[in-house]
């Protein structure tokens, strides 16, 4: 079970503790492939009985304060890989538009329907890299050319 799957498991989210999921670790970053911050990046089906995904979720890390007790003023750090998630994006996939960005350094751009762009480079262990890649391209064909979007209308 990957993170974003046990944070919905916590029981906040109903219906989603058992829907299909697949989701990896990114590193969201700009165009120009600065890094900005890391995020989990999951697509689910709602329903059992769908062929085709229709939810992408996003997640991040669960902030932390590096010591003391947290006020305005303390800061904060990236926890490591294996944290806390929290949820922080629930978007009908007719809504988003998944492609590759830049497939020799793993990245997908994911573009939401009121225009806002965000480039995310996938990040997992080196000699899993163009497996775990491999599946999301896979997955995004399946999803462009299998299932009609609100950018097709």
């Amino acid at each position: 079970m990957g993170q974003l799957q046990r944070c919905l498991a916590r029981g906040e989210y109903g219906q989603l503790q058992e829907c299909p999921l697949f989701e990896s670790d990114f590193l969201q970053v700009t165009k120009s492939g600065d890094v900005a911050s890391r995020v989990t990046l999951g697509i689910a089906a709602t329903s059992p009985r769908l062929e085709l995904p229709d939810l992408l979720l996003l997640a991040r890390p669960v902030l932390a304060p590096v010591g003391g007790p947290c006020c305005c003023r303390c800061t904060q750090r990236l926890p490591p890989l294996g944290e806390e998630l929290e949820l922080f994006g629930l978007l009908p996939l007719h809504f988003v538009r998944l492609s590759i960005h830049d497939e020799l350094r793993h990245r997908l751009k994911v573009r939401l329907a009121s225009g806002r762009t965000f480039y995310l480079q996938l990040l997992a262990p080196p000699a899993q890299l163009e497996r775990v890649f491999g599946q999301w391209v896979r997955l995004l064909y399946r999803l462009r050319y299998q299932r009609p979007s609100a950018w097709d209308r």
